[in-house]
């Protein structure tokens, strides 16, 4: 009980904190997950366009629709330019773990995500209980760690000024694929330490780049400490010192999330979770709407009873042969699990069966149903 209570507390915490710097000028531009005041909502003006009609509940049964259903959050780390052949591991794996995987392997998942029914969400709206999918189809999300240079690998620059992207790098092979599928909705969070894309030429050119194309950056502390071994001073430190570097790069428009290195510490009740969601770093305070853990499975719609926005889990992108939880595993689990949306993101519709499951709304209408109704 205690447990259950401290993350409740965590959790507010967390909010209000958010709320409080969303409005303290003197601290980061955290207030509206990567969105600055004045930047349209342009999900909302085109929810707004739309009309959505009710389906009955045999439409629902038929279509599986299941709004309390898992939702994948695939963690990668780097993308290569190299074929699978090329590897000693399994499938697209580079090293014997699957951190780093081959530019073939990516473009792969990316087709097995979108011919098994996925499109794409961002980060920040899933944790802000926002999921916007057509109906039928079901949410995942794209999360890199490190900042490695092939995440976002910059060739130079064209005669106006602009990046040019290696096309066989991680943004490269995104943006092609966003271009052949435009209903994937293609985004990604790219999650950074102080050394960013690790490109000091392009550094800022990369940061802009990808907010203004539709990608959020995030927090991954400076120097990838295991947060186990420091004091909650070091990890002021640690996460204050991206955001203000992230701050001074792309005012308000990074996202207040940190992916936790080596996904420690392992649950909320260790001191450095404090001070990983609240602190004061060059006289400037700080706040922290989730955290990412490491890898094994799909995490809980925003609408179970079983979320936990402030300390989410996430999927390691790799080949296995379909154990320890790789992406075969992963997905095969996911099929008798998974959210499946009924399009219209202004209610929740279940099963009847799963209405003990429903937790916060958000606002949105619950539609519980059965095939008899």
């Amino acid at each position: 009980m205690a447990k259950i209570n401290r993350k409740k507390q965590i959790r507010n915490l967390a909010l209000l904190g958010l709320a409080l710097a969303g409005v303290a000028a003197a601290g980061f531009g955290l207030s509206r997950l990567g969105r600055t005041k004045d930047e349209p909502n342009q999900k909302q003006d085109q929810k707004e366009e739309r009309a959505y009609e009710p389906l009955t509940a045999a439409q629902y049964a038929k279509a599986n629709v299941n709004e309390l259903g898992n939702v994948p959050i695939m963690m990668y780390h780097g993308i290569q330019n190299m074929n699978n052949a090329d590897t000693a591991y399994t499938g697209g794996n580079i090293d014997v773990d699957g951190y780093q995987r081959t530019a073939e392997a990516f473009r792969n998942d990316l087709r097995f995500y979108y011919d098994q029914g996925y499109r794409m969400i961002r980060l920040s709206d899933y944790v802000d209980g926002n999921v916007d999918v057509e109906p039928g189809k079901s949410p995942l999300i794209l999360t890199f760690d490190d900042g490695l240079d092939n995440n976002i690998l910059v060739t130079g620059l064209d005669k106006d000024g602009n990046i040019e992207i290696d096309p066989n790098s991680a943004v490269g092979i995104l943006e092609a694929f966003k271009k052949e599928h435009p209903d994937m909705n293609v985004t990604a969070t790219f999650f950074v330490n102080q050394g960013l894309f690790s490109q000091p030429e392009y550094n800022e050119k990369i940061l802009k780049w990808l907010v203004e194309h539709g990608y959020d950056v995030g927090n991954h502390t400076m120097n990838h400490p295991d947060l186990l071994t420091i004091d909650q001073a070091q990890t002021e430190q640690e996460v204050g010192g991206v955001y203000e570097k992230l701050e001074e790069i792309i005012p308000g428009k990074y996202v207040p999330i940190v992916a936790l290195p080596f996904g420690s510490p392992y649950d909320l009740e260790h001191p450095n979770m404090a001070s990983i969601f609240q602190g004061t770093f060059n006289g400037k305070p700080y706040t922290t709407k989730s955290t990412l853990q490491v890898a094994w499975e799909a995490d809980a719609s925003p609408y179970s009873n079983a979320f936990n926005p402030t300390f989410l889990k996430r999927i390691r992108a790799y080949d296995n042969n379909g154990e320890n939880f790789d992406i075969q595993m992963n997905f095969d689990r996911l099929n008798t699990s998974r959210y499946i949306s009924d399009g219209d993101p202004d209610t929740i519709v279940y099963p009847e069966s799963e209405q003990a499951s429903l937790g916060e709304t958000y606002e949105k209408k619950p539609i519980p149903y059965t095939p008899a109704e």
